[in-house]
């Protein structure tokens, strides 16, 4: 709630209570805003690479749920209101990380860092209610990254995977025995 200018408090709500109040009453919980909700299923390692190019945004989301998943983070995707990018929230220990996927063909700019910083800023919260004391901000992407986005996500503390370190980190991925975090552990 805040103050106005005036003296009168104004209400204001959170992007999540839209979200859900528009959620048919039969959908699942997935905003991790929710006290108690559920964490992402993990779906299984795919058998063989996945084809990038054919790829819907949805199904990449899920590779990297699954992804992510099996090297013991917990995954809560973000629900989507037609934005450009799906946002995965992913929490290991104390590290929580705002991920931001970019299913894109030209190389992306500076623009994509500014949004992920910013979708870090908003998301903090709900990570810190999570659990996680270490927030970072990570954009994947079916694509590349041009000097100026590099450079302002080096400065900005924030991970880029393009589309050659997507493909590597799932060529891993399937190289890694089934179940096994990259520490050895169990998932």
């Amino acid at each position: 709630m805040q103050i106005a200018g005036n003296g009168q408090s104004v209400s204001r709500s959170s992007p999540f209570d839209r979200w859900r109040r528009s959620r048919p009453v039969d959908a699942p919980p997935g905003d991790p805003s929710e006290p108690g909700a559920p964490a992402a299923r993990i779906p299984p390692a795919p058998r063989w690479v996945p084809n990038l190019t054919v790829m819907t945004s949805d199904e990449i989301e899920r590779h990297l749920t699954g992804l992510f998943g099996r090297r013991g983070y917990t995954v809560w995707p973000v629900p989507s209101r037609g934005e450009v990018a799906s946002v995965l929230l992913i929490c290991r220990g104390q590290q929580g990380v705002v991920v931001q996927v970019r299913r894109w063909n030209a190389a992306l700019g500076p623009e994509v860092i500014r949004a992920i910083v910013a979708a870090v800023e908003f998301h903090t919260g709900t990570l810190g209610r999570l659990g996680c004391s270490q927030v970072g901000g990570m954009v994947v992407s079916t694509s590349t990254f041009n000097d100026e986005a590099s450079a302002l996500a080096a400065a900005s503390g924030v991970l880029l995977w393009d589309r050659p370190e997507l493909e590597a980190q799932i060529q891993a991925d399937l190289a890694r025995p089934s179940g096994a975090d990259s520490q050895g552990g169990r998932a």
